[in-house]
């Protein structure tokens, strides 16, 4: 008995030891989430912030949210409030794309949208101009289409322009593990993965569990990214087929890209044009862009570096051309700018203000050329 009793007694020293150092190791999350401004509370509660997760596209933005830096509109835009149906006598222009669209570190009056809106207003002498800035975080075509497919053709857009990003190739190896399609091949949702992992549970919601958990799915995407060798998660890969000496990826990149065909198809129906445009990268551009942060070694591009291999530039255009898609590639007016560096963030690979600006002349030259050639009214 006495031997039986120092058991238990250990057994419940050991239980209330474990639970101890778990108190413990909580109560560090919980004062390093109220330092943060609840960056871990935030694992357990992931639609209550700007994005939220999603049954058809993936991850949206929430509509009306608003914070100092952005504010969304009832559709989770980064726009001004758009009327439904369209007024009469509006001529409504629909950017597609991911955080370059959107507009990542910039203010909302800076982001290209609201500077192609304020150029083709005084170009045209009108206000009935509205250029509807649709871009989502860590988007790319397939996402864009199905946001197209289930929400955005309510707009009544008189064009579409997709801006392809150079990032958009991995985004789509990892969207569309989770596509499921028709039995034709035509797309149909995509739900976050998480989503369907929402059981009820036992198991306290504790912070550090959350961390754990997060930590261990990204572990396990990439082993079976490595294993598997296929891309789709690590941001050494994340730009692989932009270097000079990487793999071309053409075949993943013509998979990215089918979904702009699927975009056409869907619009030819209504009579909507679409545009195809793109954009460099600050190493596409110039060795000193972007030089501060750990951006470029987070990446595997290097100091000091620049890739001028302009094959993903020239891929793109051949996919267009072969839909009969217009194309506009913004490369060579961001490389014969003054100070090219200058058009990104110091340390993020966004555009700075002037970035914005100057793509939103290219954008601005082609919508006008369109409407002077009668292509658009």
């Amino acid at each position: 008995m006495p031997a039986m009793r120092r058991l238990v007694l250990n057994g419940f020293f050991l239980v209330a030891l474990a639970c101890t150092a778990i108190g413990l190791v909580e109560a560090g999350f919980i004062a390093y989430d109220w330092w943060s401004g609840g960056s871990m509370s935030s694992l357990r509660a992931p639609d209550l912030g700007r994005g939220v997760r999603s049954w058809t596209v993936h991850h949206a933005m929430r509509p009306g949210y608003e914070d100092s830096a952005v504010t969304l509109n009832s559709f989770g835009l980064r726009s001004p409030e758009v009327d439904v149906p369209k007024p009469t006598g509006t001529h409504r222009i629909l950017l597609l794309g991911d955080s370059f669209t959107f507009g990542f570190k910039a203010a909302d009056e800076d982001v290209f949208a609201r500077r192609v809106e304020a150029n083709l207003r005084q170009a045209l002498g009108t206000d009935a101009v509205e250029v509807v800035n649709a871009g989502v975080l860590s988007y790319c075509p397939l996402l864009e289409y199905l946001q197209y497919r289930h929400h955005l053709h309510a707009l009544e857009p008189d064009l579409v322009i997709l801006n392809f990003d150079m990032s958009d190739v991995q985004d789509h190896l990892e969207y569309s593990r989770d596509l499921v399609r028709a039995a034709d091949g035509t797309p149909l949702f995509v739900t976050e993965p998480s989503l369907g992992r929402q059981v009820p549970s036992r198991v306290p919601d504790l912070l550090s569990w959350q961390w754990v958990a997060t930590k261990a799915r990204a572990a396990i995407n990439r082993f079976e990214s490595a294993s598997t060798g296929v891309p789709f998660t690590r941001d050494l890969d994340r730009y692989l087929w932009t270097f000079d000496e990487g793999p071309p990826m053409d075949r993943e990149a013509l998979e990215a890209m089918a979904s702009i065909g699927d975009l056409k198809r869907l619009l030819d129906r209504d009579g909507v044009p679409l545009v195809l445009a793109t954009y460099p990268q600050p190493w596409q551009v110039a060795g000193d862009a972007t030089p501060g942060g750990t951006i470029r070694a987070q990446y595997g591009i290097g100091a000091n570096t620049v890739h001028l291999n302009d094959r993903p530039f020239r891929l793109l255009e051949q996919f267009a051309a072969g839909q009969a898609i217009p194309f506009v590639n913004a490369t060579m007016k961001f490389r014969e700018a003054p100070e090219p560096a200058g058009l990104f963030l110091v340390d993020d690979f966004h555009f700075s203000p002037r970035g914005n600006d100057v793509y939103a002349g290219v954008l601005t030259a082609h919508v006008l050329e369109r409407v002077r050639s009668g292509a658009i009214r």
